[in-house]
């Protein structure tokens, strides 16, 4: 699947490496990147409605009223927004990665990095020690030499960033950047994945595929579709490895069959949510006609701050068994679903642990144009008030295989469900 923002990356990104022919561990660094656009876009999509929160309320877009599933629910879009953040911001940026800058500059860059993520942090005491020491420690580092290109500084405020072990902390520089906001910016057919959501019977056993919970990829007319496939099924198995996450709302597509009516499935706090306490519940989804569900749910999480997600008082359940397999990729509003279902004792889980990442983050500017810092800006826990970031869920039935999500592990995990028929 290809996106604007991944031919611009590719188009800049190749006319850098020969720039720097002469410059070998810049060279090595952009090839090192080159090798990561996977994994960059898998991460983008894992934090789509997170990154959005920042980009939409500065952007000064203007949207039309959406409908919900939940009648109560009031649109809190403000018309008038103050545009801070554009794709101006990127790509006017004259810095260059083989520039050098001094010791003394890079550690006022370090430094604001991370006055940026303890500013915008969804709690200030969270690893607050932690943070701290590894500030000392990449400012004693960035001391060893006299100078450092921006590009090695990236690269090793990242490394120090990715010690924090939290989810969705990041630095990009004005490439990834402009490419991280084409993709949630820039509507393209091109960059919608058909086949999101599909259905198979093997063997009695009803096999549903959900490769995404990212709105509009996935649809709730497409679940709904899928699941009429499935009609003469006798169990229900939900394939969600490699499912990267999305927005918590399109959970409900699915687990409302699974946990039932007027159920909690997840809840979801900001910084300034901290000290409420009554939660603003919100019932179901957002309807397909909504043009961006994504902003929709974001300007819902701005303006509440602690919220309860709950399915639809109508909502029936569906009362064949059901089993949710589960690998190491599955991250986000995937975990979400996945400890929401354990939590209620309605499904079983089956695989190995998830990713454990499922804080929502928004972006930030940082002192150098074109540079953003990703921040952890909200925190999700499941129904019964369980961590799931930087735990992750545990199966109930461990598949060993499903560290490499082979064949093999599908095929165990229908042997598994059949005989629980």
């Amino acid at each position: 699947m290809q996106t604007v923002g991944t031919n611009v990356w590719k188009r800049r990104s190749q006319l850098q490496m020969r720039q720097y022919d002469n410059h070998p561990p810049i060279k090595e660094y952009l090839k090192m990147q080159s090798r990561r656009v996977k994994w960059i876009r898998m991460v983008f999509f894992a934090v789509a409605t997170a990154i959005l929160l920042y980009l939409v309320s500065c952007t000064g877009s203007r949207f039309t009223p959406w409908q919900s599933s939940d009648p109560s629910f009031q649109s809190p879009i403000s018309q008038e927004t103050e545009e801070d953040l554009s794709l101006d911001w990127f790509t006017s940026s004259t810095l260059s990665g083989t520039d050098p800058v001094s010791s003394a500059e890079a550690k006022v860059f370090v430094n604001d990095v991370y006055q940026k993520l303890d500013a915008n942090i969804f709690n200030p005491t969270f690893k607050k020690e932690l943070r701290e020491q590894n500030l000392k420690e990449l400012i004693a580092e960035v001391d060893t030499k006299s100078s450092w290109s921006r590009a090695e500084l990236t690269q090793l405020t990242n490394q120090y960033l990715e010690k924090l072990a939290i989810s969705h902390v990041r630095v990009f520089d004005p490439v990834e950047g402009e490419q991280l906001f084409r993709l949630f910016t820039q509507e393209s057919p091109s960059t919608i994945e058909t086949n999101i959501v599909s259905a198979q019977v093997s063997n009695q056993v009803g096999i549903l595929r959900v490769k995404s919970f990212v709105t509009p990829q996935i649809t709730r007319h497409a679940v709904e579709q899928a699941k009429a496939e499935l009609s003469q099924a006798k169990a229900i198995l939900i394939d969600l490895r490699g499912n990267g996450g999305g927005v918590q709302s399109a959970i409900s597509y699915l687990i409302e069959d699974i946990i039932g009516p007027d159920k909690v499935f997840a809840i979801e706090r900001t910084r300034d949510g901290i000290g409420m306490q009554e939660p603003y519940i919100f019932r179901g989804y957002f309807d397909d006609s909504v043009k961006n569900i994504g902003l929709a749910e974001i300007k819902l999480t701005q303006e509440k701050n602690f919220i309860e997600y709950r399915t639809r008082f109508e909502a029936r359940t569906d009362p064949r068994p059901h089993f949710v397999l589960v690998d190491h990729q599955c991250g986000s509003a995937c975990e979400v679903f996945a400890a929401a279902v354990q939590d209620h004792g309605s499904a079983q889980i089956l695989g190995v642990r998830t990713s454990g990442s499922v804080l929502g983050g928004g972006v930030f500017k940082l002192r150098w144009q074109g540079f953003i810092i990703l921040a952890p800006i909200a925190y999700t826990v499941s129904p019964e008030d369980n961590a799931i970031e930087g735990k992750g869920v545990q199966p109930d039935i461990e598949i060993a295989t499903c560290d490499n999500s082979g064949d093999r592990c599908f095929e165990q995990a229908v042997e598994i469900v059949h005989n629980y028929m």
